[in-house]
């Protein structure tokens, strides 16, 4: 007998959340765009809201958990606050993943809360740049604007490193973790039972 409720394994829905200025970049944009076109054969929805859209991006994630769909939510840097503001209201299992995460300014207390309850698993991609560019000039000014970085992400379930620009989303989508997945792999595989 199969049963109503979903269990998380791989999402059906993913939502993309991008940071400042995103749709003028479309760093998050085009990806979310060319992930769209990909995972189109296979029924599984890809979203994309700028940063500053979270109560379109909470409705949406409300109506697919409400449908029984499986959720991941991405964001990048605002975006990745965005995301974690908006799983913080979800009932529900997500699959949370910030990449390069920046903090908006905010009170000091929203910084104490931790992961979000309904967040399965919390996956954090760290960009600390070799050569260090404006784009890691933007986000190291956000750090100081918004008090850096939440305790969800610091103390996620797993955090892959890498020596990338802040600008290069795609490029920490698929860079792989001590345990040889990637942000892309989490989302193709699953989670662990």
């Amino acid at each position: 007998m199969a049963s109503a409720t979903a269990t998380l394994n791989r999402p059906s829905t993913e939502i993309y959340i991008g940071g400042a200025a995103d749709e003028r970049s479309r760093l998050v944009l085009g990806y979310a765009q060319a992930r769209r076109r990909l995972m189109a054969p296979s029924g599984r929805g890809v979203q994309y809201f700028p940063h500053y859209r979270t109560a379109a991006a909470l409705e949406l994630a409300q109506r697919m958990l409400g449908r029984g769909h499986t959720l991941a939510m991405i964001g990048h840097s605002w975006g990745a606050d965005a995301a974690l503001r908006v799983a913080q209201r979800l009932e529900g299992e997500v699959l949370l993943i910030g990449v390069d995460p920046v903090a908006k300014p905010a009170l000091p207390l929203s910084f104490l809360q931790g992961r979000p309850a309904a967040a399965r698993f919390v996956l954090h991609v760290d960009a600390v740049a070799e050569a260090p560019d404006r784009s890691d000039r933007v986000k190291a000014f956000g750090y100081l604007a918004g008090g850096g970085v939440h305790r969800a992400w610091r103390e996620a379930d797993e955090t892959i490193a890498t020596r990338l620009n802040h600008w290069n989303f795609e490029g920490m989508m698929a860079a792989r973790g001590a345990g040889g997945r990637s942000a892309e792999d989490w989302l193709a595989q699953g989670l662990p039972a």
